[in-house]
C-alpha cells in the first residue's frame, strides 16, 4: 500500500453501522473485570492488612492523631466562645476522641464512613451522631430517585434503621455518608487499601512467609545423603543416631552414608528482610505519610534537627488535612446553622522548635507586627495552655432507638425529681389541630434561663430575687419619700408681753401651718 492510499484510508470516515457506540467502562466495571481475571495473588482482608506493622502504623497514626485534635466552630472567621454539643460530644455513648478517631479509621481502612443522626432538636437540627459499623451497613439504589440512595443499618436485635442521605438539599435524611474517593455514580467509597490491593497483598504475603519460616522449625541444620535406599525404619534409626548424639561430640559415619552437608541458614534472606523493608516505604507512599514517621529511610535521605518539625508539617498538609480533616469538617459543618463552620486545631502539630519560635517572635516584635503579649499567649505563658483541651461537655439526651418518621408534636414529659434544677418552658404551645397544651420545652439543664423558647416563642426574663420579709421592710422604708418634719406649737390664748428691751424670737408659718423659719425682733 502506497503512502497516498494509507492517508486516504486513514482519513476516510467509518460507516455508522461499523462504529463502536458502547459507553466506556467505569472505574467500578474495570475493577470488577480485573478481579474476575485469574491472578496468582489474592486481595487481603482489612484484618490481614493491619497485621503488617507498616500498614498498622500508618492507620493508627492517622486515626489517633485525628482523635487527639481539638475542634471549634467559626462564624465569619471568628471563633465562637461556645461550641455546640453536637460537635464537642457528637456521640452520647463515646468520648470525642473515640468518635473522631473512628471516622479517620474508617476512611483509612475502608475509604468511607457513615453517621446515623440519632437525635434532633425541635427545630430539626441534629443533636446526636452515631458511627455506623461498616459491616452492618447496606446501601442500595433508590428506584424512585437515584439521587437519594437507601441506607439500611441492621437488622441488629430486630432494630432496623432505614433512611436516605442527609445534606443541605435533603435535611430530613438520616445518614451522613463521606467517602475518601468514589467513582462517580458508585454507592460506596474506596480507600488506600482497596486501590493498592497488589501492594497490600505483597506486604501480607511477605509477612506470612516470615512467620511460616519459624512456624515449622525453619530449615534443617544438617543434610544426610545415604548411598543406598533406606526404609522408613532405617531412616528413623539413622536420624535418631545423629540427633541423639550430644553436642560438640565426634560422630562416626559408615559406608552407607555418602555425604553429610551442613546447611547455614541466612535469616535475613529467609525472612526477606530487604523486601519487607521496601514494603514499609510502599505503605508510606500508599497513605501519603513521610517516611521518617514510618521508621523508613529512603536511600540518600537525612533527618536533622533543623528539618524535624517540617516532617509533621508535611504530614499535616500532605496527608491528614486534605484526605481526612477537611472531609470531617465539611460533613459536620452541614449540620450546623448556615454560616457556621467546623475546623480542627492543628497548631500544636505545626509548631516549630522553641529556638525557631523565639527568633520569629523577636523579629515580629522588632518589626511591630506583634507585641510581647501576643508571643506570651502563643507560648502559653499566661494561665492556661496553647493546646486547647476538648471541653468536658455533657452529652445530649439519649437518642431514640430509631429515627422518627414524623415530627414529634407531643409535649415533653414531666421533669423527673432527680432533675429538679432543670428549667422547662411554662408557656402555651398551639398544636396543628388548634389546641393549646403546656410547652414543657427543656430550656436549661440548670437554671436560671433567660431568653426565648424555640418552640412556643415565649420570652423568659430573669426571675425575681428572693428577699426575706425583714429585708423587704428595710428596703421599703429606705426607698420611701421622706416628708419634711412637722412641728406643732400650742400658743397661749393671752400673749405675754416681753420686758422692755428684750429680743423677741418669732416663728414664721406657711399656709399649711408648718414652721418654715425663725425671725428675731427687738
Amino acid at each position: 500500500m502506497g503512502l497516498l492510499e494509507s492517508i486516504r484510508t486513514f482519513m476516510s470516515p467509518v460507516p455508522l453501522e461499523q462504529r463502536d457506540t458502547s459507553p466506556a467502562p467505569t472505574m467500578a466495571q474495570q475493577l470488577a473485570a480485573l478481579r474476575s481475571k485469574p491472578r496468582p495473588w489474592r486481595a487481603p482482608s482489612i484484618t490481614e492488612a493491619l497485621g503488617v506493622p507498616a500498614i498498622q502504623r500508618a492507620v493508627t497514626l492517622i486515626s489517633n492523631t485525628t482523635g487527639s485534635l481539638s475542634i471549634g466552630t467559626y462564624r465569619k472567621d471568628v471563633e465562637l466562645p461556645d461550641t455546640p454539643t453536637v460537635i464537642t460530644r457528637p456521640d452520647p455513648y463515646a468520648t470525642p476522641d473515640e468518635f473522631y478517631r473512628d471516622l479517620a479509621y474508617y476512611l483509612a481502612t475502608r475509604g468511607e464512613y457513615v453517621l446515623w443522626i440519632a437525635g434532633r432538636s425541635s427545630a430539626g437540627q441534629p443533636t446526636a451522631l452515631v458511627v455506623v459499623p461498616a459491616p452492618e451497613l447496606n446501601v442500595e439504589h433508590n428506584a424512585r430517585n437515584r439521587l437519594f440512595p437507601i441506607y439500611t443499618w441492621g437488622p441488629r436485635d430486630g432494630n432496623l434503621q432505614r433512611g436516605t442521605r442527609f445534606g443541605p438539599a435533603n435535611p430530613a435524611g438520616e445518614f451522613i455518608h463521606v467517602t475518601y474517593l468514589r467513582e462517580p455514580g458508585a454507592l460506596r467509597g474506596i480507600g488506600p487499601l482497596q486501590m493498592a490491593g497488589a501492594a497490600s497483598s505483597v506486604s501480607v504475603e511477605a509477612q506470612e512467609w516470615a512467620a511460616n519460616f519459624y512456624a515449622s522449625g525453619g530449615y534443617p541444620s544438617i543434610l544426610l545423603r545415604s548411598a543406598v535406599q533406606l526404609t522408613e525404619d532405617e531412616a528413623g534409626a539413622l536420624k535418631a543416631q545423629w540427633v541423639g548424639t550430644p553436642s560438640n561430640m565426634p560422630r562416626i559415619t559408615d559406608p552407607g552414608i555418602e555425604e553429610v552437608k551442613e546447611i547455614n541458614v541466612n535469616p535475613q534472606g529467609a525472612q526477606m528482610l530487604d523486601s519487607r523493608e521496601h514494603q514499609n516505604g510502599e505503605a508510606a507512599r500508599m497513605f501519603g505519610i513521610p517516611g521518617s514517621l514510618m521508621e523508613y529511610g529512603s536511600p540518600g535521605s537525612s533527618l536533622t534537627y533543623q528539618n524535624l518539625s517540617e516532617v509533621w508539617t508535611q504530614f499535616v498538609r500532605g496527608c491528614l488535612t486534605p484526605n481526612y480533616l477537611v472531609k470531617i469538617e465539611q460533613s459536620l459543618s452541614d449540620i450546623l446553622p448556615r454560616g457556621t463552620r467546623v475546623e480542627f486545631d492543628v497548631d500544636g502539630l505545626l509548631r516549630a522548635d522553641i529556638k525557631t519560635r523565639y527568633e520569629v517572635y523577636a523579629s515580629g516584635i522588632a518589626a511591630g507586627v506583634i507585641d510581647p503579649e501576643y508571643a506570651q499567649r502563643a507560648e502559653g505563658i499566661p494561665p492556661g495552655t496553647i493546646e486547647k483541651p476538648e471541653p468536658a461537655a455533657a452529652p445530649e439526651p439519649v437518642p431514640v432507638a430509631a429515627p422518627l418518621d414524623v415530627e414529634d408534636t407531643s409535649p415533653e414529659e414531666e421533669v423527673p425529681q432527680s432533675r429538679s434544677l432543670a428549667v422547662r418552658c411554662d408557656g402555651a404551645w398551639r398544636r396543628r389541630d388548634g389546641s393549646e397544651v403546656p410547652c414543657g420545652k427543656l430550656l436549661a439543664e440548670r437554671g436560671p434561663f433567660i431568653g426565648t423558647c424555640s418552640r412556643c416563642r415565649t420570652v423568659h426574663e430573669a426571675p425575681p430575687a428572693v428577699v426575706s420579709p425583714v429585708e423587704m421592710a428595710i428596703i421599703a422604708f429606705m426607698s420611701r419619700e421622706q416628708p419634711a418634719p412637722v412641728i406643732t406649737v400650742n400658743l397661749p390664748e393671752t400673749p405675754v408681753a416681753p420686758p422692755p428691751g428684750a429680743t423677741v424670737t418669732r416663728l414664721e408659718y406657711d399656709e399649711a401651718g408648718r414652721i418654715v423659719g425663725i425671725a428675731e425682733a427687738s
